[in-house]
Protein backbone atom coordinates (compact mmCIF):
# COMPACT_ATOMS: atom_id res chain seq x y z
CA UNK A 1 0.00 0.00 0.00
CA UNK A 2 1.27 3.10 -1.15
CA UNK A 3 0.30 6.63 0.35
CA UNK A 4 1.38 10.40 0.31
CA UNK A 5 2.57 12.95 2.66
CA UNK A 6 1.99 16.26 0.78
CA UNK A 7 4.80 18.78 2.14
CA UNK A 8 7.49 21.07 0.58
CA UNK A 9 6.33 21.29 -2.90
CA UNK A 10 6.49 17.44 -3.28
CA UNK A 11 4.34 14.60 -2.51
CA UNK A 12 6.25 12.34 -0.26
CA UNK A 13 4.87 8.84 -1.25
CA UNK A 14 5.24 6.21 1.45
CA UNK A 15 5.34 2.39 0.49
CA UNK A 16 7.28 -1.06 1.62
CA UNK A 17 10.56 0.03 0.84
CA UNK A 18 10.63 3.41 2.27
CA UNK A 19 9.70 6.64 0.44
CA UNK A 20 10.04 8.56 -2.68
CA UNK A 21 9.93 12.15 -3.36
CA UNK A 22 7.42 12.66 -6.45
CA UNK A 23 6.24 16.19 -8.35
CA UNK A 24 3.68 17.43 -6.58
CA UNK A 25 0.31 17.23 -8.82
CA UNK A 26 -1.62 20.44 -7.42
CA UNK A 27 0.31 23.81 -5.84
CA UNK A 28 0.59 24.16 -1.96
CA UNK A 29 -0.60 27.17 -0.29
CA UNK A 30 0.24 28.75 3.48
CA UNK A 31 1.99 27.73 5.59
CA UNK A 32 0.25 24.99 6.79
CA UNK A 33 0.54 23.23 3.19
CA UNK A 34 4.80 23.03 3.79
CA UNK A 35 4.62 21.61 6.97
CA UNK A 36 4.94 17.59 7.27
CA UNK A 37 2.44 16.38 8.93
CA UNK A 38 -0.06 13.41 8.86
CA UNK A 39 -3.13 15.04 10.43
CA UNK A 40 -6.68 16.14 8.81
CA UNK A 41 -6.55 19.43 11.07
CA UNK A 42 -9.30 18.01 13.48
CA UNK A 43 -8.33 16.29 17.16
CA UNK A 44 -10.11 13.19 18.06
CA UNK A 45 -8.33 13.16 21.94
CA UNK A 46 -5.93 14.84 23.86
CA UNK A 47 -3.15 12.66 26.31
CA UNK A 48 -0.58 13.87 29.13
CA UNK A 49 2.15 11.22 30.07
CA UNK A 50 4.53 11.01 32.66
CA UNK A 51 7.84 9.65 32.49
CA UNK A 52 7.60 9.60 28.28
CA UNK A 53 6.21 12.14 25.69
CA UNK A 54 4.43 11.92 22.34
CA UNK A 55 7.07 11.02 19.43
CA UNK A 56 6.11 10.95 15.69
CA UNK A 57 8.34 10.11 12.57
CA UNK A 58 8.45 11.69 9.49
CA UNK A 59 9.99 11.47 6.07
CA UNK A 60 11.38 14.36 3.72
CA UNK A 61 13.92 14.54 1.33
CA UNK A 62 17.42 14.84 1.35
CA UNK A 63 19.19 18.16 2.48
CA UNK A 64 15.58 19.33 3.81
CA UNK A 65 16.27 21.21 7.20
CA UNK A 66 13.39 22.02 9.75
CA UNK A 67 13.11 25.60 10.84
CA UNK A 68 10.13 25.35 13.58
CA UNK A 69 8.09 22.32 15.20
CA UNK A 70 4.08 23.33 15.24
CA UNK A 71 2.12 20.91 17.89
CA UNK A 72 -1.84 21.25 18.79
CA UNK A 73 -2.22 21.22 22.76
CA UNK A 74 -2.11 23.11 26.17
CA UNK A 75 -0.72 23.59 29.40
CA UNK A 76 -2.52 22.23 32.43
CA UNK A 77 -1.73 22.67 36.13
CA UNK A 78 -1.47 25.48 38.04
CA UNK A 79 -2.58 29.34 35.95
CA UNK A 80 1.40 30.54 36.19
CA UNK A 81 3.38 28.74 33.86
CA UNK A 82 6.13 26.87 35.41
CA UNK A 83 9.68 28.64 35.29
CA UNK A 84 10.96 26.37 33.69
CA UNK A 85 11.09 24.82 30.61
CA UNK A 86 10.43 21.79 28.45
CA UNK A 87 12.46 19.93 25.82
CA UNK A 88 12.14 18.99 22.17
CA UNK A 89 14.20 16.57 20.60
CA UNK A 90 15.04 15.77 17.01
CA UNK A 91 16.43 12.37 16.29
CA UNK A 92 17.48 10.14 14.10
CA UNK A 93 14.92 7.50 12.31
CA UNK A 94 16.40 4.50 14.33
CA UNK A 95 15.70 6.85 17.36
CA UNK A 96 19.51 5.91 18.56
CA UNK A 97 21.25 9.30 18.05
CA UNK A 98 19.54 13.15 19.46
CA UNK A 99 20.16 15.16 16.25
CA UNK A 100 18.81 18.96 17.99
CA UNK A 101 17.70 19.53 21.19
CA UNK A 102 15.53 22.59 21.79
CA UNK A 103 14.77 24.10 25.48
CA UNK A 104 11.56 26.25 25.26
CA UNK A 105 9.68 28.08 28.31
CA UNK A 106 6.22 26.36 29.89
CA UNK A 107 5.57 30.09 29.37
CA UNK A 108 5.28 29.63 25.63
CA UNK A 109 2.11 27.09 26.32
CA UNK A 110 -1.25 28.72 27.08
CA UNK A 111 -3.01 27.15 29.76
CA UNK A 112 -7.10 26.27 28.60
CA UNK A 113 -7.73 25.22 26.04
CA UNK A 114 -5.91 23.63 22.83
CA UNK A 115 -4.04 25.70 20.15
CA UNK A 116 -1.30 25.91 17.87
CA UNK A 117 2.01 26.46 19.08
CA UNK A 118 4.90 27.31 17.48
CA UNK A 119 8.47 26.03 18.65
CA UNK A 120 10.73 28.06 16.25
CA UNK A 121 14.28 26.66 16.20
CA UNK A 122 17.14 29.42 16.97
CA UNK A 123 18.73 27.38 13.84
CA UNK A 124 17.24 25.31 10.97
CA UNK A 125 18.13 21.72 11.68
CA UNK A 126 19.07 19.47 8.80
CA UNK A 127 17.54 16.09 9.43
CA UNK A 128 17.71 13.28 7.68
CA UNK A 129 15.42 11.41 4.94
CA UNK A 130 14.04 9.70 8.28
CA UNK A 131 13.71 11.30 11.37
CA UNK A 132 11.91 11.75 14.77
CA UNK A 133 10.46 14.44 16.91
CA UNK A 134 9.88 14.05 20.83
CA UNK A 135 8.70 15.78 23.52
CA UNK A 136 9.46 15.91 27.12
CA UNK A 137 7.23 18.05 29.04
CA UNK A 138 7.91 16.56 32.26
CA UNK A 139 4.95 15.83 33.35
CA UNK A 140 3.32 14.81 36.41
CA UNK A 141 -0.39 15.28 38.26
CA UNK A 142 -0.26 18.98 38.28
CA UNK A 143 1.83 20.22 35.64
CA UNK A 144 2.14 19.13 31.72
CA UNK A 145 0.79 19.40 28.22
CA UNK A 146 -1.70 17.85 26.42
CA UNK A 147 -1.24 17.08 23.00
CA UNK A 148 -3.85 16.37 20.39
CA UNK A 149 -4.17 13.31 18.11
CA UNK A 150 -6.25 12.11 15.16
CA UNK A 151 -7.20 8.97 13.64
CA UNK A 152 -7.77 9.57 10.56
CA UNK A 153 -3.91 7.99 9.70
CA UNK A 154 -4.52 4.80 12.78
CA UNK A 155 -1.35 6.18 14.55
CA UNK A 156 1.00 4.37 12.10
CA UNK A 157 3.90 7.21 12.70
CA UNK A 158 3.48 7.94 16.54
CA UNK A 159 4.36 6.49 19.37
CA UNK A 160 5.26 7.16 23.30
CA UNK A 161 8.89 7.23 24.84
CA UNK A 162 11.65 9.65 24.80
CA UNK A 163 15.09 9.60 23.79
CA UNK A 164 16.90 6.35 25.62
CA UNK A 165 13.42 4.55 26.13
CA UNK A 166 11.88 2.37 24.17
CA UNK A 167 9.01 3.98 22.37
CA UNK A 168 5.87 1.95 22.59
CA UNK A 169 2.84 2.38 20.03
CA UNK A 170 0.00 4.53 20.91
CA UNK A 171 -3.21 3.25 22.21
CA UNK A 172 -5.87 5.11 20.25
CA UNK A 173 -4.23 3.99 17.38
CA UNK A 174 -4.37 7.72 16.65
CA UNK A 175 -1.11 9.90 15.45
CA UNK A 176 0.08 13.27 16.81
CA UNK A 177 -0.95 16.46 16.10
CA UNK A 178 2.71 17.20 15.38
CA UNK A 179 3.85 19.54 12.54
CA UNK A 180 7.69 19.51 11.16
CA UNK A 181 8.02 23.05 9.53
CA UNK A 182 10.87 23.21 6.42
CA UNK A 183 12.90 26.44 7.45
CA UNK A 184 12.41 29.09 4.91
Amino acid sequence: MRRALYACGLAIVFGQGGFAADEKVAAASGADAAALKYHDGTADGKKSMAGAGPMITFGAPAGTKIGAIRFHGSRYGVPKAPEESFLVYVLSGDQKKVLHTELVPYSTIERGDESWITVKFKEPVEVPQRFWVAFDFRAHQTKGVYVSYDSSSEGKNSRVGLPGIKATETKDKADWMVEAVPAQ
